[in-house]
């Protein structure tokens, strides 16, 4: 845990567990199974989109997964480009936009940490579940604010997952998850103890390093499982063991 692990080593380890977790993950966040989830989901985005008059708004998914947010945006009216840096992860995203009928996203393969997208061509950028498993986190908001243009918003949906499940792996505690083997939570916290992010104080992080990047209107939601009235059976991604779970949060900025 003392950051000397190279990036490049994090990067492919990381790379190998979620993609060898595309499918599962996919069936585990389907739409289908949280339309709670979905409505609350909506219902925030919908209230901090930026107004966009005679064009449908231009949307980045930073770290799509399996689509779960992607549709969200695209069912909001948005035109949307999603990526992940996880080919398995892109391919059920793509199947899980062709049954839904979406037609307005866009599926690119990209390392969030190293966007190359053009200065200013999102109006709207949103990111769920994904700073915390990045070796740069602040180079992911550096790129995701570079690509929104002036009045752009950025909302990132997140919690400090590392470092609860460091904690439960010095308290002893057994990992729990309801479709990741024993195996899989092993090498999940395995990644998790070396990421830098995982020792921030977050969102007080988060806040500070959106703000020393230029941008304006920070604003933070704490307790956000509250917030958006999400239910037992959706908080298994913030439960490291029966005795640890993360935070969630909302941060959004305007740039």
């Amino acid at each position: 845990m003392d950051g000397s692990v190279p990036e490049s080593a994090l990067l492919e380890r990381s790379h190998a567990y979620w993609s060898q977790r595309a499918e599962e993950y996919s069936a585990l966040h389907d739409a289908s199974r949280h339309e709670a989830l979905r409505d609350a989901f909506r219902a925030l985005l919908r209230d901090l989109m930026p107004c966009i008059e005679g064009r449908p708004p231009r949307a980045l998914d930073a770290g799509c997964g399996s689509g779960f947010m992607s549709l969200i945006l695209a069912e909001l009216g948005c035109d949307v480009t999603a990526v992940d840096f996880s080919e398995d992860m892109l391919a059920e995203a793509a199947r899980n936009a062709a049954r839904a009928g979406a037609t307005s996203i866009a599926f690119q393969q990209a390392d969030v940490q190293r966007l190359d997208f053009d200065e200013g061509v999102f109006d709207f950028a949103v990111s769920r579940n994904v700073l915390w498993v990045l070796p740069d986190a602040a180079a992911a908001y550096a790129g995701i604010l570079r690509a929104l243009r002036p009045g752009g918003v950025l909302v990132n949906i997140d919690a400090n997952y590392g470092r609860a499940f460091n904690a439960a792996v010095e308290a002893g505690d057994e990992p729990v998850h309801p479709t990741q083997s024993a195996a899989q939570l092993r090498e999940r916290n395995a990644i998790a103890a070396d990421l830098p992010v995982t020792r921030a104080q977050r969102p007080a992080w988060d806040l500070a390093t959106l703000l020393e990047l230029g941008a304006s209107e920070v604003r933070c939601f704490q307790d956000a499982e509250r917030l958006l009235g999400i239910e037992a059976a959706d908080r298994f991604s913030a439960q490291a063991s029966a005795q640890e779970r993360a935070a969630l949060f909302i941060v959004s900025a305007r740039k």
